[in-house]
């Protein structure tokens, strides 16, 4: 019997390596064969490395993948085979007559700032994207997947696609055999940080906050609010430190380092399995502003039974209503950040007491497994 084919198509190589590893080996198991198309290779330093690089899977760029399509428009026969398609560039290029032979699939990892964003430029092309979304979701798609249940009814709010074809998909899968409250302890006994009781040592730890150096991930909120903890006296509030992409800091204006740097704020590169990171963390901060799908930070630190301290927006909503420990804000002025961080740093150990319950749960709907068994049977059910 001849094999079916699954295309993914996505903007990065990066991505498609990070967050679809698991859906890639839970394919190629079911006896599908896996091909891979991006655009560019993304925060990649070595492609030798590539997770990827352990199947035996054709990988290749979207412009040397058009050139072979194009020459064999006419002679293939695809009608057994799928498309998905992640991230906006790729959901709207699949609309292109090289696809029309594939069942398509597009997963919204997040509505994003395209559809958030108060910029004037981007709310126009706001617009243009809404419009061609409806346009190809409705003709050209057989399945459209969404992160959380806000983005579930802002598409059927804005009629994008019709409710059979719309499906919620349990995160994007994260390894519950790394991120875990067992691995924490390892890792923060590992780094010094737990006492001779076996206690951890959150006075000595950080106040994370971890993502892009960005307006909308809600970063000089997230500055302004701890330069009011800074003033506090307390010493829970005076280690904190910003984890964030190495092209971010780079960028980095030389005054804005060297401000970090006269408060004592430490500035990190973001790593691709951090977990060193957060086991030298108290608590995550993340005072994200636009709608995010489910955030992969919050999702981790979940699994870990870490506590957050964010403001409320659409995936990290229902991330708190499934068990996650921490603390969510309405205001996004710093002071509701400021309020929530001091909340849990002034009542570290009713969090701490919380997480050995809260894990299960979490797993149970979030892991990797759960993600790609479910993404993997609606698909299934629909061809």
């Amino acid at each position: 019997m001849k094999k079916r084919k699954v295309l993914l198509f996505a903007n990065t190589l990066w991505f498609i390596n990070r967050f679809k590893s698991s859906l890639i080996f839970d394919l190629i198991n079911r006896n599908y064969e896996v091909n891979v198309v991006y655009f560019r290779k993304g925060p990649i330093k070595d492609t030798k490395k590539l997770n990827l690089n352990n199947y035996s899977i054709e990988i290749q760029n979207f412009f040397s993948f058009f050139i072979n399509q194009y020459l064999k428009i006419g002679k293939r026969n695809d009608s057994n085979n799928i498309l998905l398609s992640f991230t906006i560039g790729p959901i709207l290029l699949s609309s292109l007559p090289i696809f029309s032979s594939y069942k398509r699939f597009a997963t919204l990892e997040g509505l994003g700032r395209i559809f958030t964003s108060r910029n004037l430029i981007l709310s126009f092309i706001r617009f243009f994207v809404r419009k061609y979304y409806k346009f190809i979701f409705y003709r050209n798609y057989d399945g459209i997947f969404v992160l959380n249940h806000m983005d579930f009814s802002f598409i059927l709010e804005s009629n994008l696609a019709p409710i059979s074809k719309l499906f919620i998909l349990p995160g994007t899968g994260v390894d519950s055999s790394i991120y875990n409250p067992k691995n924490l302890l390892l890792e923060r006994e590992k780094i010094g940080l737990l006492d001779a009781n076996g206690k951890f040592k959150y006075e000595s730890s950080y106040i994370s906050y971890i993502g892009r150096i960005s307006a909308e991930k809600g970063f000089f909120r997230f500055l302004a609010a701890i330069l009011y903890l800074l003033n506090d006296k307390s010493e829970n509030y005076k280690k904190f430190r910003i984890i964030c992409p190495k092209k971010d800091i780079d960028q980095m204006s030389v005054s804005l380092k060297s401000y970090l740097k006269k408060l004592g704020i430490v500035i990190n590169e973001y790593i691709d399995e951090p977990l060193i990171y957060y086991a030298s963390s108290k608590l995550i901060v993340l005072p994200t502003t636009y709608g995010e799908g489910l955030s992969r930070v919050a999702l981790e630190s979940a699994f870990l039974g870490l506590p957050v301290a964010a403001i409320h927006n659409r995936g990290i909503s229902s991330l708190f209503m499934d068990g996650m420990i921490g603390e969510a804000t309405m205001e996004q002025e710093p002071y509701g950040i400021s309020r929530i961080i001091k909340k849990i740093c002034d009542n570290y150990p009713v969090y701490e007491n919380k997480n050995s319950t809260s894990h299960e749960n979490l797993v149970d709907k979030y892991d990797n497994k759960s993600s790609t068994n479910k993404f993997i049977s609606i698909v299934e059910n629909l061809i």
